[in-house]
């Protein structure tokens, strides 16, 4: 079963997006913005701009770190993405933790990251610093130091794990890149949940999950996936036979995005979906939290989608292949290795990451001083114009 929420009506925001979607279907018109508009090529270029959005964004924002079944309940993952040493802990209570990856002794990382692997969690009952053994309970707490007699005047209670922001909703393991004041996953999404919930987001389980940084501002990845436009072209022989022509309805969730892609077999037969499974089926319903993750729902998984920015002409790539839990099984195995292979090698890498590359290269030319997008693009230029206020501290966060 796909979504074991079907029996639950669909929320009433969602059902409004699917009646203009079909409303878009019946009359052939597509959804516009109300002006076209442009873009600073700087904004993808300047290491001054760069530095702004990894202050004002990347260090004050909840982030998503990762998607709940990534952790279980007794153990521990490692998050570098922000650029800082981090890990995700659940202790038996069920909740999930966030803690600077930093013993408070000799500044040893507690969690060693896997490589040129993407990270897993690893089953703990406590973390274990690998240098002298200092020891912390899942919760953060100093449980123990080796020789602890010899450490006069330190009081062991002020050498707990340093704890930054985190909380979870939908499905979603938020994080904030430093300590800080508490804050509600639930509240953040402003009202995104209740579709990912709708959905079945949180039931669903890894797959698969690829970490690789490539040479493009991380804000190119995001674009090509605010707009259709560019499907019929980029997309020619691989996913445009399955879509309609830049067909999509959109929602805005105060700085975040939930879109209708529209499938062809949506102007072929077109059912209002009681669920999931016939929803995928009539359009490509997709989900852009605020600033940098996206949400892809395809016809029987999803894509879960980090853009990160290492610096101001790359982007770290961390895709996570999520599939529903009644399909994990070994004689699945070979559908979902093609299917990863088909959407991350061949749509992802080939075309839209090579994409973001040719136009970083294309950048330093100095042939454009602007991006000129139309109102197809509308959404692009939202994005951006969020970002504007939010380095402008217009644009906050719950």
């Amino acid at each position: 079963m796909i979504n074991p929420n079907s029996a639950a009506p669909m929320p009433a925001t969602l059902a409004d997006m699917v009646h203009r979607l079909d409303q878009a279907r019946v009359t052939q018109t597509r959804e516009e913005g109300e002006e076209s508009g442009t873009v600073p090529v700087s904004h993808y270029t300047d290491p001054q701009h760069w530095q702004q959005e990894q202050a004002a964004l990347f260090g004050t924002w909840p982030i998503v770190a990762a998607h709940s079944s990534e952790i279980p309940i007794g153990s521990a993952l490692p998050f570098d993405a922000l650029g800082v040493p981090i890990v995700l802990t659940r202790a038996a209570d069920g909740r999930v933790r966030a803690f600077l990856n930093v013993c408070r002794h000799r500044g040893m990382a507690l969690v060693a990251g896997s490589g040129p692997e993407p990270a897993k969690a690893r089953p703990c009952k406590a973390l274990v610093c690998p240098y002298h053994a200092w020891t912390y309970e899942l919760d953060g707490r100093l449980r123990h130091r080796l020789h602890a007699k010899t450490f006069d005047g330190f009081d062991p209670a002020t050498l707990n794990l340093v704890e930054l922001p985190c909380d979870e909703a939908s499905g979603l393991v938020l994080v904030k890149r430093s300590p800080g004041a508490a804050f509600s996953a639930e509240a953040f999404l402003q009202g995104l949940g209740a579709h990912l919930d709708w959905m079945g987001l949180a039931g669903m389980t890894v797959f698969r999950k690829i970490d690789k940084v490539y040479d493009a501002n991380w804000k190119l990845t995001v674009d090509a996936f605010l707009e259709g436009y560019h499907i019929r072209v980029l997309h020619r022989d691989t996913i445009y036979p399955f879509f309609a022509d830049a067909y999509t309805v959109n929602l805005h969730a105060g700085p975040h995005q939930d879109s209708l892609v529209a499938r062809r077999a949506a102007f072929e037969a077109f059912e209002p979906p009681r669920d999931r499974e016939a929803l995928c089926k009539i359009a490509t319903p997709t989900q852009l939290v605020f600033p940098n993750t996206f949400l892809i729902w395809h016809p029987d998984y999803v894509s879960l989608i980090g853009m990160f920015s290492p610096a101001p002409d790359q982007v770290r790539w961390v895709h996570t292949m999520l599939i529903p839990p009644d399909r994990t099984s070994d004689d699945w195995t070979p559908h979902w290795e093609k299917t990863f292979q088909l959407i991350e090698q061949t749509v992802f890498q080939q075309e839209d990451i090579a994409t973001a590359v040719a136009i970083q290269r294309g950048l330093s030319s100095g042939a454009n001083t602007h991006f000129h997008l139309g109102r197809l693009e509308h959404e692009v230029l939202r994005f951006h114009r969020n970002i504007d206020d939010a380095l402008g501290g217009r644009l906050g966060h719950r």
